[in-house]
């Protein structure tokens, strides 16, 4: 069971965070780098409107770049940016892995994986959605796993 307390403290105080946990999950990984990333937000249309919003790096469960452009996929909806998926890598945190060369995914995002016979990796994602990952890109993704502490 987690127990999460917050502290109100005065403004001329620096914020902190302290974990007290057994040992470093994925999800804390998670929250540590998302309290970590200076830039943990960034502006998109979803597919049905012209109309930008913030979304949160954390919410993307995959993204796809596609006919110049880049479609983000969260749980519920898809949105998408005018940019090159090599800047999107760029500028994205290090939980958004680039596993083929128009896809990245969300790591926290991964149930399950299997190896195919040609070398390469079926990612399903807890939305149900699968994804290739291709041999180029296979061991990166297994490094970023294990970084993360999400594979043993």
């Amino acid at each position: 069971m987690i127990k999460i307390k917050v502290v109100k403290i005065s403004k001329n105080v620096d914020d902190e965070v302290l974990f007290h946990v057994h040992e470093v999950t994925g999800n804390i990984q998670q929250a540590i780098s998302i309290l970590k990333s200076n830039n943990q937000h960034f502006f998109a249309s979803a597919v049905d409107s012209t109309r930008e919003q913030q979304l949160d790096y954390a919410n993307i469960v995959f993204v796809e770049y596609l006919e110049r452009q880049m479609f983000i996929y969260t749980a519920d909806k898809v949105y998408y940016v005018r940019c090159s998926l090599a800047k999107f890598n760029q500028e994205s945190p290090n939980y958004l892995v680039q596993i083929s060369k128009a896809t990245m995914i969300n790591l926290y995002t991964i149930s399950s994986f299997e190896t195919k016979i040609n070398g390469n990796l079926l990612v399903t994602l807890n939305t149900g959605e699968q994804q290739i990952v291709s041999r180029k890109f296979v061991a990166h993704l297994r490094k970023k796993l294990k970084l993360f502490s999400i594979v043993s």
